[in-house]
């Protein structure tokens, strides 16, 4: 029975880290396709992260802005308001069109059980900063760069994952960390 729950731990681990990678990779696209800078933001004390527009996004105060993408949707296409109160809007309408990315801007990922945001190392402006707190995020350009970042996720177990974004290209990379590295980083390593 340990067994198993050790393996269900490690298992919402790496699926935590996979939906943080689809949700970068998908940033990336978006803003190579439309031609408009996208960016994932990171809640890292409330353990989510969810897409936003450089056109609803403000950095100085990136929580509510990011989430103004959400609240600014105006119905669906046959310009009705179809919301029901605790679901998610899957048929929203940004800005007056129909979107590749209008049903899931601002819409919180939350990690899954268990997982939390340890932290987030990002460059911006060719400062590094790292939050374990707070807000940050990870903007991905035009022409499909971005700045250096990296995710750290943690599970109860103390084993620790990292979802890094290359600068140049912008690709997504995950990757546990063997307990060494988790040490030598400063985070808690586990007793087992």
């Amino acid at each position: 029975m340990p067994t198993l729950k050790g393996f269900a731990t490690t298992r919402r681990l790496k699926a935590s880290a996979s939906t943080i990678r689809n949700l970068l990779t998908f940033a990336r696209d978006m803003a190579i396709t439309d031609q408009t800078a996208h960016l994932v933001v990171f809640d890292i004390d409330n353990g989510r992260c969810w897409l936003a527009s450089s056109e609803t996004f403000n950095p100085s105060t990136p929580l509510s802005s990011a989430l103004t993408a959400r609240n600014s949707t105006v119905g669906t296409a046959a310009g009705n308001n179809t919301n029901v109160p605790g679901q998610a809007t899957t048929n929203s309408v940004q800005q007056g069109t129909l979107g590749r990315a209008s049903g899931i801007l601002g819409v919180p990922h939350p990690m899954d059980q268990g997982v939390t945001l340890a932290a987030l190392e990002t460059n911006h402006n060719g400062q590094t900063l790292q939050n374990d707190s707070g807000v940050g995020y990870i903007y991905f350009s035009p022409n499909a760069s971005s700045a250096e970042a990296r995710v750290y996720l943690q599970n109860t177990r103390n084993q620790v994952m990292t979802v890094s974004v290359e600068a140049a290209s912008g690709r997504v990379i995950v990757r546990q960390l063997a307990r060494e590295e988790v040490e030598i980083l400063g985070f808690k390593v586990s007793e087992n």
